[in-house]
Parts: structure tokens; sequence; C-alpha cells
């Protein structure tokens, strides 16, 4: 196998494009400062990759679909959001309360859609429930950070440009990118890296010293939500496919987005809950992917 096939693997893996950047974060600190700046592009060029799969014409055509996606965004900014801004409040960093405050207002990660394929979960019901919450994001997201962070004196005109600039500008974009013959996995994964890269490279000192506050947080949003819903879904009778999408819907952030507006808001300490809930959401992953694979 040659040099550039084996590159091209590892940027394909998501796994170790994660921990490859936690870890390069953690031992060589330095360069984060240069890639901040890089942070905002990189996230459009995320998101443009990663909305290539939404389809609205295809994915919403029923009241049945749009009722599923209704209860998404219920799942993830009523109760997902919900919990996230509670916790928050345990935090006397005012930086690391805005940062999840932040994070609570980011609709749910794009990579919902792959994650549920993996894991077979219904495809219809993430579909419908992540482009009905990334329309609504386009108010949710300002509004949230407006209401929580408004004693920073940030602009409510601010924060509806920035939800242009890295919400809707990036969807649109996304119609052209979707014909070209590129890997998407290969720019979500560089953008993903870079940004987690800058986030931990720019938070290393603070990573020991608030790290415990910030990651109980983190696993406590990501595991006793999506837990809690799989098993009312279950409860309620719902298939094992489409619990597995509400699941993901409800533990799942666009921690990127977060990250990149917590930059762009607060500053680099704002970044730190993000990247902690990536680690929290990638053991939440690998936890799913081993229950489904026993219990299909």
């Amino acid at each position: 196998m040659s040099t550039g096939k084996r590159i091209v693997d590892l940027i394909q893996n998501s796994t170790s494009v994660l921990i490859l950047s936690v870890l390069l974060g953690l031992v060589l600190p330095g360069p984060a400062g240069a890639t901040e700046a890089l942070v905002t592009p990189a996230l459009m060029v995320m998101m443009a990759f990663s909305l290539t799969e939404v389809d609205l014409g295809r994915d919403i055509k029923s009241s049945a679909s749009l009722k599923r996606g209704f209860l998404g965004i219920i799942i993830n900014y009523g109760l997902l959001s919900g919990l996230i801004l509670l916790l928050s409040y345990s935090l006397p960093d005012e930086s690391l309360r805005h940062g999840f405050v932040i994070m609570a207002a980011v609709p749910p990660a794009v990579a919902v859609l792959p994650m549920t394929r993996i894991l077979k979960g219904d495809m219809s019901l993430s579909f419908a429930g992540e482009i009905l919450s990334y329309l609504a994001s386009l108010l949710l997201m300002p509004l949230i950070i407006y209401l929580f962070v408004h004693q920073t004196g940030i602009s409510p005109i601010y924060l509806l440009q920035i939800s242009i600039v890295l919400i809707l500008i990036p969807a649109l974009a996304s119609r052209l990118v979707r014909l070209l013959p590129i890997n998407p996995v290969l720019p979500i994964n560089l953008g993903f890296f870079l940004v987690t890269y800058t986030v931990i490279g720019l938070n290393q000192g603070a990573l020991w010293t608030d790290g415990w506050s910030v990651a109980w947080i983190s696993i406590a949003r990501t595991f006793a939500v999506g837990l809690a819903v799989f098993i009312l879904a279950r409860s309620a009778g719902l298939k094992s496919s489409q619990a597995i999408s509400l699941t993901l819907l409800g533990s799942f952030k666009n921690l990127g987005l977060a990250a990149a507006v917590s930059l762009l808001l607060v500053g680099p300490a704002a970044g730190l809950p993000a990247a902690f809930c990536v680690l929290a959401e990638t053991a939440f992953f690998i936890l799913l992917s081993f229950a489904r694979s026993r219990y299909p």
C-alpha cells in the first residue's frame, strides 16, 4: 500500500482523526493560535459537504415526515438543550457556562445521518429531524444565545449574521458541492481535525484545571438524555430503528459549529465544553454500536 493511500485511509477514519487532533492539541498546542483564524472557513466547508446528503424535496414529503421531524426538534432543542442549559448553571466560570449555552443553541450534529445508516436506524426520521432542526436553528440559535448570553453585549443582528454565514450559506453551497466528484468524508474530517485541534490547543492548560467540572456535564448530557430517549422510545412501542434515530437526535450536537461560534463570540475558553463533548459523544456512539451489534 502506498503512503498516499495510507494517508487517505487515515483521514477517512473519523475516530483516528479525532484521537490525533486531541493528542496533537495536548502535546503541541503552539500552532493553535495560528489556526484559530481558519476555524470559521473550515467549518463552512465542513457544513457544505456534510449537508450534501440532505434533500428537502425528497425527505419532507408527507405530514408523517413533518410530525417525525418536529419530534426530533423537540427532543434535541427541548430535552437535550434544556438539560445542557440547566447543568451549565452549576459552573462558576462564565466563559465555560457560555460555551455550554452556545452548545445548547446549535442544531443536532450532521453526523447523525451517517450514524443512523451505520446503526440501522430510521433514515427518514433522522432526515426529517435534521432538516427541520437546521431550518429552526436559523432563528433558535441566535435567540437562545441572546437570551442567555445577552449580558456580554452581543448584538442580535450579529448573531443572526453568524447563523446566515455558518448555516444558511453552507446549506445553499451544498447543492453545488454535492455535484463534485469528491468523497465528502475527506473535507469533513480534515475540517473536524482543524477545529478540534484548535480548541484543544488553545485550552491545553485549562483542560487540567477546569476539566472535571466540564467533563461530568459532557458525560451527563450525552449519556443521560441518549439512554433515556432510547428507553422511553422502546417503552412506547417504537421500532428499534426509530428509537436509534431519536436517540441520536437527542444526544448529538453540532460541536464544530458550537466551537466556532464560541471562539467568535466569547473566546478560547468557551470552546472547552465542545472539546469534552466530542469525546463523550464518540464514547456514546461506540456504546450504541456495541449494543446494536448485540441486540439488533
